[in-house]
């Protein structure tokens, strides 16, 4: 089986000697997507059989060097293609491979799959849309609270998150009360004026903001002594290092995520000194994907042939870091659709759905 994976590497254009942290940092990600890629297709062909050929392209995040690699007839004779990572670059792919039907996997973006209108698409990400509707349908049914109130900060990345969540809340959470302010217009001190004084308050708040944040967290931990809080956050939250976990922990925090790595699993802690010992550095997150993807279509490439692609989504997946379960749309092929919602507790994220 011959799978081509299109990763951004960029390798010819950094400097080793003078680049910048930030300029190695962007560089490893496609390499680490590599390696753990790589390593599932080994461990499948041990585990269950099968030859697999990987080609390996680098588009390097352009649009002319993606373009010309459309025109390669070793990608048109491909079983299977992997990327590119990047939606833009992804649409010149997901034309040929709507042309010559070739399965292609969106390894990495939250784009929706309605941007590529391409039946043959299986996208291993989740959308912000998704998430906030998961989190609409989690406060209802299972915080049940007296009121939910977004706060806005006003910076307008985060309504990408905003406005699919009072879609949600309005369609999936009927008969909860509701409202949205923007701390701009309001000011943190007159937060207090839009809470429940009897039941549970969940506050949802769209902003990756540090500024924001940080002033926020502080105004709700003082009403939390007064007043019943919960805190529905950003999906990237689990990222921002200068949020205090102690913090979100005292404040009744949830987010939604559509992966998490238990490093005390036996698997995971196997896949861990495996991948030292092969490469000799720490896996990263995107190894963890990377290998999650690997493994999950190898083993139907091994099970199923050539049908593969009609077999995904027969039943869900559990990686060692994704929760794999697909849709088939007729339009926009299989995109996934397992998010978990998890808590801040005891000093780490649990699950909670």
């Amino acid at each position: 089986m011959l799978i081509s994976l299109v990763l951004p590497f960029s390798l010819d254009q950094i400097n080793y000697r003078i680049a910048t942290l930030k300029e190695i940092s962007k560089a490893s990600m496609p390499l680490d997507y590599y390696q753990g890629f790589k390593m599932a297709l080994d461990s499948v062909a041990v585990l269950h059989g099968g030859n697999f050929k990987l080609q390996v392209y680098d588009n390097s995040d352009d649009a002319a060097k993606t373009s010309l690699l459309t025109l390669k007839i070793t990608i048109k004779n491909s079983d299977l293609i992997v990327g590119p990572v990047f939606p833009n670059n992804l649409k010149e792919f997901s034309n040929l491979s709507k042309a010559s039907q070739i399965p292609l996997v969106s390894p990495l973006a939250p784009a929706s799959p309605a941007v590529f209108g391409n039946p043959y698409l299986i996208s291993m990400n989740v959308t912000l849309n998704q998430h906030a509707y998961v989190a609409a349908t989690f406060i209802k049914d299972k915080l049940r609270p007296k009121k939910v109130l977004l706060i806005r900060s006003g910076q307008a990345e985060e309504y990408k998150y905003a406005n699919p969540f009072k879609k949600g809340m309005d369609s999936l959470a009927k008969g909860v009360a509701f409202a949205e302010i923007g701390i701009k217009a309001v000011g943190y001190e007159n937060v207090v004026k839009y809470l429940n004084t009897t039941g549970l308050n969940v506050i949802a708040l769209p902003s990756t903001d540090r500024i924001f944040l940080e002033a926020i967290f502080k105004v709700l931990e003082k009403l939390s002594e007064t007043y019943q809080i919960a805190i529905v956050g950003h999906p990237n939250w689990d990222k921002a290092q200068f949020i205090n976990v102690e913090t979100l922990q005292k404040l009744n925090t949830y987010i939604t995520s559509s992966y998490q790595i238990n490093y005390k699993s036996a698997e995971v802690i196997s896949f861990v000194k495996n991948y030292r010992a092969k490469y000799e550095i720490e896996p990263s997150e995107y190894s963890f994907k990377a290998f999650d993807t690997g493994f999950y279509l190898a083993s139907l490439m091994v099970k199923e042939g050539r049908n593969f692609f009609s077999a995904i989504g027969t039943k869900p997946y559990m990686g060692l870091h994704n929760i794999f379960g697909f849709i088939k749309d007729a339009q926009y092929g299989y995109y996934n659709n397992q998010i978990m919602v998890l808590k801040y507790q005891d000093f780490e994220l649990v699950k909670s759905n």
